[in-house]
C-alpha cells in the first residue's frame, strides 16, 4: 500500500463494521513493524486491504476488509495468504487476530486456514456490540519453510 491508496482504503472502511478512520489507516503506513497490503481489480482499483504487525516471533492481523461489490470472490483469502507469507519471511511463528463472533464468513475463512480459537473478549466490538473471538495460527518454522 502507498499513501495514494489511503482514500480508496478509507472508502472501503466506510462500508465495514468497526470502520477505521482515515488517520488510523494512514498511521499503519508509518508503523515500522507493520505490513500493509492492498488488492486491486483488473482495472487497478483498490478493492481490499489488510494490515498487520510483527513483534518478534508473533504476528497480528489488525484489519482485513474488502469492498462490498467484491466480497465472496476470494480476495480476503488472498490478502490473508499474502500477509502470512510476508510474516513467515520475517520469521513469525504464529499469528493472532480478533474477529466478531457473528462474522460467519470471516470465521469460515480463518478456520479454513487452520486458525484456532484461543479465547473470547466479551463486548469487545461496538457499533454493533459483539464479542471478539481470539484466533491463533501457527506458521511453519521459518527454517523448515526455507528448506
Amino acid at each position: 500500500m502507498q499513501g495514494a491508496d489511503v482514500a480508496a482504503v478509507a472508502a472501503i472502511e466506510a462500508t465495514s463494521p468497526s470502520a477505521w478512520k482515515v488517520q488510523q489507516v494512514e498511521a499503519e503506513l508509518q508503523r515500522d513493524s507493520g505490513l500493509v497490503l492492498v488488492a486491486a481489480s483488473e482495472d487497478m482499483k483498490i478493492v481490499g486491504w489488510c494490515c498487520g504487525l510483527v513483534a518478534a516471533e508473533d504476528g497480528e492481523l489488525l484489519k482485513i476488509a474488502v469492498h462490498p461489490e467484491h466480497r465472496l470472490k476470494g480476495i480476503a483469502g488472498q490478502l490473508l495468504d499474502a500477509l502470512c507469507q510476508q510474516m513467515l519471511a520475517q520469521d513469525v511463528a504464529q499469528i493472532f487476530l480478533e474477529v466478531r463472533s457473528h462474522n460467519r464468513g470471516a470465521l469460515q475463512l480463518y478456520a479454513g486456514r487452520d486458525f484456532q480459537e484461543t479465547g473470547r473478549r466479551r463486548r469487545y466490538f461496538t457499533d454493533p456490540v459483539d464479542d471478539a473471538v481470539i484466533l491463533r495460527c501457527a506458521l511453519p518454522n521459518s527454517a523448515t519453510a526455507k528448506q
